[in-house]
């Protein structure tokens, strides 16, 4: 019978194991591998203080659009790494 709960517990144990899958650098600068919390943080917010003066300017509308697409991959990687996003900036919304 301790067979039984053994393989029964081993069971559900593989069922609530998570593996997070690994993080997709591809569209991602080469730096970005290293970058700590702090440094994402930074630019985010940089990239964000950009894009707002950028967005009401129209021949530079396409700037600020890219810089919140990089914003986009910048805070996915850094939630990815566990830092806290919660204070981060909200962006502009996107011009087109």
């Amino acid at each position: 019978m301790k067979p039984v709960f053994a393989v029964i517990g081993l069971t559900l144990l593989a069922a609530c194991t998570i593996e997070e899958p690994p993080i997709d650098y591809s569209n991602l600068n080469e730096s970005d591998k290293t970058a700590s919390c702090q440094d994402l943080s930074i630019e985010y917010a940089a990239n964000t203080d950009r894009a707002t003066e950028l967005a009401g300017k129209k021949a530079t509308s396409g700037q600020a659009n890219d810089l919140l697409d990089r914003n986009i991959s910048v805070k996915e990687l850094a939630e990815r790494k566990g830092c806290n996003t919660v204070l981060w900036p909200e962006q502009p919304g996107k011009t087109f």
